[in-house]
């Protein structure tokens, strides 16, 4: 219920005719290269930030949890509307700043790129790891396989984590490989960390699937020129209790709503 009137808040701030932006403004950049929108948060007054990327009907809400974090623009060239809201208990929100930008994005580019929900460096050990295991890869398939099959058989489902897991829940590819255990958000933001890492444009999606009556999360991974329904957290407890599956899912199984 909290959450709901927390949403609601912000909705009504959103369609009021008149916006007030406070002093303590935030930076708002935009790379159309990578398909992001960089935010910079102010340091004082507030206890929290949210973002809110929207685009035509759709919109995406955010924790800001950094002082500088990447977003991804992942509905294409056009307009978008951008803000940044502050709170200082956690429940009324102010807005700090917004942006109206209007971009002509590669396809793709979002899902090569680094930001919140999926994010990696060209440093970190998700890359260095991706690398290693693709090495003698010669197509975009083969370099799924190689990471599909460590991420099956090298992370396990942390059924404890599901059960108290905190609320605004961001995953870390790298914690999951430290960790070696994840839900399915840490499965599909691993996997999409990873093949992004190696040049495979791959979703993380967020939905319901046919596998699992929870709210749940996988990957698209583009292909021959096709998107894959791939998902690693549902095979790695098929091979942990030696069922068969398939590594290509049926996109009929799965019922999108978000993605990233």
């Amino acid at each position: 219920m909290k959450r709901i009137i927390l949403l609601i808040t912000i909705m009504v701030l959103l369609v009021s005719p008149v916006f007030t932006v406070f002093a303590e403004t935030s930076t708002i950049e935009v790379n159309q290269t990578e398909a992001t929108v960089e935010i910079s948060r102010p340091t004082t007054n507030y206890s929290s930030f949210k973002v809110i990327v929207e685009k035509d009907d759709v919109r995406y809400i955010y924790d800001l949890v950094s002082e500088t974090e990447s977003f991804p623009l992942q509905m294409g060239s056009g307009q978008y509307r951008i803000y940044v809201l502050g709170s200082k208990d956690g429940k009324r929100f102010r807005l700090l700043s917004r942006d109206t930008i209007t971009v002509e994005l590669d396809e793709h580019a979002v899902f090569l790129s680094s930001s919140q929900t999926v994010y990696w460096t060209d440093d970190s050990d998700v890359t260095a790891l991706a690398q290693a295991i693709t090495k003698e890869a010669k197509t975009d398939r083969e370099k799924l396989q190689a990471i599909h099959n460590y991420v099956v058989n090298n992370i396990a489902y942390d059924y404890d984590k599901i059960e108290n897991l905190p609320k605004g829940y961001i995953p870390s590819a790298e914690a999951t490989l430290e960790d070696g255990k994840g839900i399915c958000y840490d499965f599909a933001a691993i996997t999409a960390a990873m093949l992004r890492a190696v040049d495979v444009p791959t979703k993380l999606i967020k939905g319901y699937s046919a596998y699992t009556s929870a709210y749940h999360a996988w990957n698209e991974v583009l292909v021959d020129g096709e998107w894959v329904v791939v998902d690693t957290s549902t095979d790695s407890i098929y091979a942990e209790n030696q069922v068969d599956y398939t590594l290509e899912k049926d996109l009929e199984d799965y019922d999108t709503s978000k993605v990233y």
